[in-house]
């Protein structure tokens, strides 16, 4: 369904007993939707919790994007939505970029966050990228990572994501791990182009913005909640400096490696992932 949130509407995907315990899963990308995690995770999940998710402002089964949008933006959404759906409090789940999102959200409303899960979350951009070039490695040896500076910026990415396009049909072999490499996301075939589009300009409008380029380490050592990390052995994207932090800044966090999977978990792992988020959260 639609619902109203600060002058647009998200779509909204709610499963499960409205009297189970909340968790509000936020999708990566940017701009991928809900609609591959419900897809895996959804049947599962709502048979212990009242699952919410939610297609970001402008992605997918949203209105489209009508102006700018930042990560902040997006924060303040999920606490419009929570207000509107009369939740008190409820658990979040980020996924990869949705991982960002939840740490910021975390710390910035800690009252209406009772725990927080993080699925290979991209916190540092910098760090995320060249970890992703060093993976695309593995299959394009001549690929070489261009020198770099400083901070994160929108020209490091681009650069670093044009390599990424090098690898053509291949590319999506990166995110997969040895065993799941004919894992098929259904959001690629069942979602209209037209919708596939939105996720696209909301992508391009979002990576030009300072907050996205920011990194988000500073930010563990302010997470009061009970705090998951669930990394895939084969995940191209959170590195190692990012789970040292982890470990090190969070006072109530554990670290999950999923042995056997990449970068989706949470469908190259279904029924252990289910069974270790409803451990964590109950």
């Amino acid at each position: 369904m639609l619902i109203e949130v600060r002058g647009t509407r998200l779509y909204v995907d709610e499963r499960g007993s409205a009297d189970g315990p909340a968790l509000l899963f936020l999708h990566g990308g940017p701009g991928s939707g809900s609609y591959d995690f419900l897809s895996f995770q959804g049947g599962r999940l709502a048979k212990h919790f009242h699952l919410i998710g939610v297609d970001q402002r402008g992605v997918q089964q949203s209105d489209p994007l009508t102006g700018p949008v930042n990560e902040l933006d997006l924060v303040a959404d999920f606490e419009a939505l929570r207000e509107t759906l009369g939740l008190a409090s409820w658990s979040i789940l980020g996924h990869s970029f949705g991982g960002r999102l939840a740490l910021r959200y975390a710390i910035m409303h800690p009252t209406a966050v009772t725990r927080v899960i993080f699925e290979n979350p991209a916190w540092d951009l910098l760090l995320n990228t060249e970890t992703l070039i060093r993976a695309a490695q593995r299959i394009a040896p001549a690929l070489q990572l261009p020198p770099h500076e400083g901070p994160a910026t929108t020209q490091m990415l681009n650069d670093r994501f044009r390599l990424m396009h090098q690898l053509g049909d291949r590319r999506m072999e990166v995110y997969l791990g040895p065993d799941t490499q004919d894992l098929e996301l259904p959001a690629d075939t069942e979602i209209p182009d037209e919708l596939h589009a939105r996720s696209g300009q909301f992508s391009e409008a979002i990576m030009k913005t300072p907050e996205f380029l920011e990194s988000l380490l500073p930010l563990l050592a302010q997470i009061t909640q009970p705090a998951l990390l669930i990394k895939g052995a084969y995940d191209p994207v959170t590195s190692p400096e990012e789970i040292a932090r982890f470990q090190a800044d969070v006072p109530k966090g554990t670290y999950y490696f999923a042995k056997n999977s990449a970068h989706f978990v949470h469908a190259e792992a279904a029924d252990a992932y289910t069974e270790l988020v409803t451990s964590f959260l109950s």
